[in-house]
């Protein structure tokens, strides 16, 4: 079972077999959006990501790469999130690719296909370095990616999640393969690298996570040096988390996230031990607390619909001899241990409480778990493929299958009573499918059998979508796509702009038509800025002061707020303060709007039946992005930019207010010496200026860039000398075991 990646087997090279594998995976992708067109945009996908790939790639076309961008407020610090990965050139590609796309469900369905053919190829490729034959490898690459979780939550709804493990996946194969020694330490390390930068902690836990298995196995083997070159290279490629993370963890304390550690466990999204048993069910709904409640409205546990039912009819006697021979054992058995490792690992962690300091919801690591799983599928069936699959005792093997079967439709049944008849059909379609399975292997061998296989998991595809969003209410909410319908509802707002609305008193029509807007949406349209966003870290003191949740939902009484003195030493109305040109009240939340005349320096520009849309009289009378001014201070002149701002001040001395968030990585000079910025009122940037006049300058840079990079590129050198150094190194063992053997 040699899985040589250079090797040709029946005339076609193994690279030819894996970009197949890849492009057959992303036709299946297709399947999903032909039954559903807006299947990959849902959940954070349209509220946080996608929008702000949009801004993030229109920008970077434009030749500007934003670390911070202010006009987003608190889901403005892109290098504090993480999740957006702006160090990873993919991820940039990526983002610009997003910019060019008129339609978001569009622009997230081609890089949602893009990660799902990386995860296919990635287990195609490990499934074959851990020596699974051919067949047994497509199989796998063509299954884990369209498993519950991962088709339903990552690549629908959280494509940060979807990335992680295609990455984590490809990051193993090449660790695998330095382990053994059949590639140069510069590809893992530039894989590694990839994976870890690409914003997502699971797949820094993931890199950790494989390092451990190989690292364990090949102590078993006692390859002290291929460990060792293991271990430099695994650490070098982690210094791409300093530059990746760093940033949050250093401003992690003016962030919602502040009081994320410890380990306790609420339940939430904790799959049971017991859910597994019903991988092969396409309708099981787990018993698990979600966002709707204690049962799954989405198979998130399905596996694929043959894995249980196939087990009756692998060999598993002569599987069991063929592994306890000292042939096999010498040649594969160490090995595998790495396979075991991880195996256990992520066993415990997906079934392990639900909170562990920053990591949550435990379903997340699920699919890894499914993918050690597969692989060590595609090994049986490679030795059955090889030994022959049974052929005796066929009914009492179908009758096992059978049971199997009725066993998931009782699991699905349990777990929802309501969908029973649905339940039927896909016992009925799961059954049919595994007669089809062997009736193809009877007659046209493995080949057959694997064919078979991956239709039926197309068909079972298509089928859950179908049932899981043909009954959607067509009046419910369906948040637009369209960047040209997003400038269209906001082409008349100028400057920033404050929306008073929440997600729960909205009608699905304003949503869906772009009157009211929630998360990052906003950043996709022709809008200026908007102090409504969607956040994943938040910024406390900010949100506390505007009564603002993570989508930028708000209170009622904001409104009022609005309109009186921040404080005594700053006594403008918190909207001058905040730098708001544009107010948007949805009158459900704030219904004295509708009726009531503007307040002073305001005129309505549109009031409809779901919102009023408010405009200053004049432009504030402060430039660029200084919101105040002390009485000692008379700003003359700003020049702004996303990171910099560049301000003239004169007068006796005082305080200079920013329309910025005071994150962590800010810093001031005054006539190039450097000065405190500080957070003030409500968490915006402040700088005292002494007497006189002066060059006021604020930058933000990412905490601890250039020490990130530095280590970062430093790693990189490492790397490099051990590319060359590994080589020799192989090549003068390989030349002392040749000149003892002759």
């Amino acid at each position: 079972m040699s899985s040589t990646f250079t090797r040709s087997i029946r005339g076609v090279p193994e690279w030819a077999v894996a970009l197949a594998v890849a492009v057959a995976a992303a036709a299946v992708a297709t399947v999903p959006r032909i039954v559903y067109d807006r299947f990959y945009y849902g959940g954070d996908m349209l509220e946080s990501f996608v929008p702000s790939w949009h801004r993030i790639g229109g920008e970077l076309l434009a030749g500007r790469w934003l670390a911070v961008n202010p006009d987003a407020w608190i889901g403005g610090n892109y290098a504090g999130e993480a999740a957006y990965g702006l160090y990873n050139p993919v991820n940039l590609a990526n983002y610009m690719l997003a910019a060019k796309f008129e339609n978001l469900s569009v622009a997230s369905f081609v890089i949602m296909a893009e990660f799902l053919a990386l995860f296919a190829l990635g287990t195609y490729l490990l499934c074959r370095e851990y020596g699974a034959r051919r067949g047994a490898a497509v199989l796998a690459g063509l299954t884990i990616p369209f498993s519950g979780f991962t088709l339903f939550y990552e690549a629908a709804g959280w494509p940060s999640g979807m990335m992680a493990v295609a990455w984590v996946t490809l990051f193993w194969w090449s660790a695998l393969r330095l382990s053994r020694g059949r590639t140069n330490p510069l590809i893992t390390f530039l894989i590694g690298a990839l994976t870890v930068s690409m914003g997502n902690p699971y797949a820094a836990l993931g890199a950790v996570v494989i390092l451990l298995g190989l690292g364990i196995g090949l102590l078993v083997q006692r390859e002290f040096f291929r460990l060792l070159v293991l271990v430099i290279t695994g650490a070098c490629a982690g210094t791409a988390a300093l530059v990746t993370y760093l940033p949050l963890f250093l401003s992690v304390d003016v962030t919602t996230r502040a009081g994320s550690t410890g380990i306790f466990n609420d339940t939430f999204l904790q799959p049971q031990i017991g859910g597994p048993a019903g991988m092969s069910s396409p309708s099981y709904l787990p018993v698990i607390m979600t966002f709707g409640g204690p049962v799954e409205v989405i198979p998130s546990l399905y596996l694929a619909w043959f894995v249980l039912p196939l087990l009756p009819w692998l060999p598993w006697g002569r599987i069991r001899a063929l592994f306890a021979s000292p042939g096999f054992r010498r040649a594969h058995g160490r090995p595998l241990v790495s396979l075991a490792i991880i195996t256990v690992v992520y066993f415990l962690f997906t079934f392990g409480p639900s909170n562990v300091g920053m990591f949550r919801w435990p379903i997340r690591l699920v699919e890894y778990l499914y993918l050690c799983v597969v692989i060590g599928l595609s090994l049986a069936l490679s030795l059955a493929l090889s030994l022959g699959l049974a052929r005796d005792r066929v009914r009492r093997r179908a009758t096992a299958s059978a049971v199997l079967i009725a066993l998931g439709f009782y699991l699905a049944f349990a777990s929802s009573p309501a969908l029973t008849g649905r339940h039927a059909l896909f016992t009925l379609l799961v059954a049919a499918l595994c007669a089809i399975a062997y009736v193809a292997w009877r007659t046209l061998g493995p080949s057959g059998l694997v064919a078979a296989l991956v239709l039926g998991t197309v068909a079972v595809t298509a089928a859950q979508v179908w049932s899981l969003t043909h009954d959607v209410d067509r009046g419910s909410r369906v948040d637009p796509s369209s960047t040209s319908l997003l400038s269209a509802q906001t082409d008349r707002y100028q400057g920033t702009v404050l929306q008073l609305a929440d997600l729960g008193d909205t009608s699905p029509e304003d949503v869906t038509a772009g009157r009211i807007l929630f998360g990052n949406e906003i950043m996709a349209s022709s809008a200026e800025g908007s102090i409504n966003a969607y956040t994943g870290i938040g910024f406390t003191e900010f949100q506390e002061a505007l009564c603002m949740d993570y989508r930028g939902a708000v209170c009622p009484g904001v409104y009022g707020a609005l309109w009186q003195p921040v404080n005594a030493d700053i006594p403008i109305p918190l909207i001058d303060y905040l730098r708001v040109s544009t107010l948007v009240v949805e009158h459900r939340l704030v219904p004295e709007v509708e009726t009531a005349p503007p307040p002073p320096g305001w005129h309505v520009t549109e009031r409809g039946d779901s919102r009023t849309v408010l405009q200053r009289d004049r432009p504030l009378p402060l430039p660029g992005r200084v919101s105040f001014a002390s009485d000692g201070v008379r700003v003359l002149s700003s020049d702004t930019e996303a990171a910099t701002e560049t301000v003239r001040v004169t007068g006796s001395g005082g305080t200079v207010s920013f329309a910025r968030l005071a994150w962590p990585g800010y810093s001031a000079t005054v006539d190039g010496e450097p000065v405190d910025a500080t957070a003030g009122w409500h968490g915006l940037l402040e700088v005292s200026v002494p007497p006189g006049d002066h060059e006021l300058v604020v930058t933000f840079r990412p905490p601890r860039q250039n020490l990130s990079v530095a280590a970062f590129g430093a790693a990189t050198v490492v790397v490099l000398i051990l590319s060359v150094v590994d080589p020799v190194v192989r090549r003068r063992k390989l030349s002392a075991a040749t000149t003892r053997t002759t």
